[in-house]
């Protein structure tokens, strides 16, 4: 009988122990979920861009006549960052200017064989034709129509060589992976980490040195059930403990930690002139992070009225010179407020509370 009865106890104390181990599973799993999204959106956006990154790396392609005569539609064609050599350089009279009327570029025919190549250049014209492969604009298009070119107009290439920087869009979405790859490392291989194993997350570390595991389960799950103070963005605030519970973040503050605490108030201005109202939060400072609440005045002042109450020997209202302690000297803030602590209970604060 007794043994029996140890068995139940055992796994009561293991579904309390692990309400919060499944709050941070659940949490964690909407990260690497939605991490897992994210990378499988890029994947489909690297096999879409597949053609242009194998010209990045591989390009620019020398193409002969016979290869561009073998282009039917230049927008599908496998290679198009090309080098084409040619034997004669033609000037249309075709030029690109800025909204200056400054000189950008000229266009250029390239005889390739029987055939003529245009091409833009904004430097003096070799017999080498270097960049994109991309159809006429349809401006650059009327005006070789409409242009003095002779015969030359009816032996031309469907196409044009643009010599403005193929791979400079290249460079931006490998900086783009690097952070990308940055972020991912940083934050989804943590999560898949939690997920697997939640004991690891920093909240279960440092719950585990809060006392006895069971009874800090219980009163956690109960305050976030029953909370004194709680609003629409996911706080809940209970007589021990601070819980924020989003849909990628589940963590809990124990309130007797609190260091600082202190009510910012921000006036909004349209051009910086007209008032449009304020907003309000209370700013709660621990050792091992912050919470910024934000609410209605009411709400706001409710919460660090709560605060004030529960934990006495913080330091509540802005204080610059805290914050700047708490910024570059936190163990030193931390000292402080435990000898305020010491004092506080060495007075009968502890009775009177």
């Amino acid at each position: 009988m007794l043994a029996a009865c140890l068995d139940i106890l055992q796994f009561h104390e293991s579904n309390m122990d692990s309400w919060i181990l499944n709050k941070i599973r659940a949490a964690s799993l909407r990260r690497v979920v939605a991490w897992a999204l994210s990378l499988g959106v890029w994947a489909l956006v690297a096999i879409g861009a597949s053609r242009y990154f194998i010209n990045f790396v591989a390009g620019p392609f020398a193409l002969t006549g016979r290869e561009l005569d073998s282009i039917d539609n230049v927008d599908a064609a496998p290679r198009y960052f090309v080098r084409v050599t040619g034997s004669r350089v033609f000037d249309t009279g075709i030029r690109e200017s800025n909204s200056d009327k400054t000189i950008t570029a000229t266009y250029y025919a390239l005889l390739v064989g029987d055939k003529y190549l245009v091409f833009k250049s904004s430097a003096a014209p070799p017999n080498v034709a270097e960049g994109e492969l991309a159809p006429w604009p349809s401006d650059l298009a009327d005006m070789l129509r409409s242009s003095d070119m002779g015969e030359m107009r009816h032996h031309l290439y469907p196409f044009y060589v643009s010599d403005e920087s193929f791979r400079v869009s290249g460079y931006f979405a490998i900086a783009f992976l690097l952070v990308y790859g940055f972020l991912l490392v940083r934050y989804a291989v943590p999560a898949w980490r939690h997920l697997r194993e939640p004991t690891t997350h920093p909240l279960a570390i440092r719950m585990a040195t809060w006392g006895d595991p069971v009874g800090v389960t219980f009163a956690v799950e109960r305050e976030f059930g029953a909370p004194h103070y709680r609003n629409w963005r996911g706080w809940r605030a209970g007589e021990q403990y601070l819980v924020e519970s989003r849909v990628f973040t589940f963590e809990v503050h124990r309130l007797e930690d609190l260091l600082h605490a202190y009510k910012k108030v921000t006036q909004h201005r349209y051009h910086f002139v007209i008032p449009m109202g304020k907003t309000y939060e209370a700013r709660l400072f621990w050792e091992e992070g912050t919470a910024a609440i934000s609410g209605s005045q009411k709400k706001v002042d409710e919460i660090l009225v709560h605060l004030q109450q529960r934990v006495p020997w913080g330091v509540h209202g802005y204080n610059p010179a805290v914050e700047t302690l708490y910024k570059k000297q936190r163990q030193e803030l931390v000292a402080q407020v435990r000898q305020r602590r010491l004092e506080w209970e060495h007075r009968g604060g502890s009775q009177a509370r």
